[in-house]
């Protein structure tokens, strides 16, 4: 009998201790899985776009400026990689466009901004490559969502079929804001700020303070329907036009945007009429060969 009791305490000792290690075990489980819905979240946090990596083609020549805003996009032969790096042929067979005209702020030193970009496409995308100096990369997106026009970051403006006009809350245009997380920014016909990101790729690369920004962009017309899972891009052709800008917004660190600096002479009212008329806008040709 006496046997009998110390094999059952044994026993039930042996199921307490199997009791508490599968609560511990559950709760373990729980905590991982909370962390993993945390990282996995659409918010905000997206994984980094930036590395630090040689892949950056030596080019000291100057770029061309145009004050009117007229460019041309050169087709590829090849698939353009969006990797933030500047080794796709197409890159080297293109001119640098200069990104250089003050929209706001004072005079900008160049070791605190310069910028270049280029241009090419295929069918289906647009794709720029945009080379900024930055003394101070500030997160766009370090003081909130809302708050997505102050930090740093490259502002691309598209109007496929350039005809102009109002698009401050509607799709008449866009104006993405590609932000240093990844996130392609606008607003919405609610009036919300929201990302367009399946609309834009982006890639970014540095070598020190030169960082290299590389995109493709969808074409989609001012039929977009944000609501709708079946919008289509727009395929591009030899001798499309569309209205196009492309500027920088820098800021040091001190809480706001301190420069503004795009690829033409002006931009609206007081530079800053973009974001809502894309009369302003200067424009891209798509031809064929460099």
């Amino acid at each position: 009998m006496e046997i009998d009791k110390l094999m059952r305490q044994i026993i039930h000792r042996m199921l307490e201790k199997l009791r508490w290690k599968t609560i511990l075990s559950v709760l373990l489980l729980g905590l991982f899985i909370g962390c993993k819905s945390k990282t996995s979240d659409k918010g905000i946090e997206k994984p980094a776009i930036s590395t630090e990596q040689e892949c950056h083609q030596s080019d000291s020549s100057s770029p061309k400026s145009m004050d009117n805003g007229y460019f041309m996009a050169f087709k590829t032969e090849e698939v353009i990689v969006v990797d933030g790096c500047s080794k796709d042929a197409i890159w080297s067979k293109t001119r640098w466009n200069d990104m250089n005209h003050v929209w706001l702020g004072g005079p900008v030193d160049s070791e605190d901004y310069s910028g270049r970009f280029k241009l090419s496409w295929d069918v289906d995308q647009l794709y720029i490559l945009v080379e900024v100096v930055d003394d101070v990369l500030n997160p766009t997106l370090k003081d909130g969502k809302d708050n997505y026009w102050k930090g740093d970051y490259v502002e691309v403006f598209i109007d496929e079929d350039k005809s102009g006009g109002d698009h401050k809350f509607n799709h008449q245009a866009f104006a993405y804001h590609v932000s240093t997380e990844g996130h392609a920014i606008d607003k919405d016909t609610k009036e919300q700020t929201v990302f367009f990101d399946d609309h834009v790729t982006v890639a970014r690369s540095n070598e020190g303070n030169t960082y290299l920004w590389e995109m493709s962009i969808r074409l989609y017309d001012a039929q977009f329907d944000e609501n709708s899972k079946n919008n289509i891009p727009v395929k591009i052709h030899p001798m499309k036009a569309i209205g196009f800008s492309i500027a920088y917004g820098d800021n040091d660190g001190k809480g706001t945007r301190e420069h503004f600096v795009g690829c033409k002479k002006t931009h609206g009212n007081n530079n800053d009429d973009g974001y809502i008329n894309s009369d302003v806008f200067g424009k891209v040709i798509f031809t064929e060969t460099p």
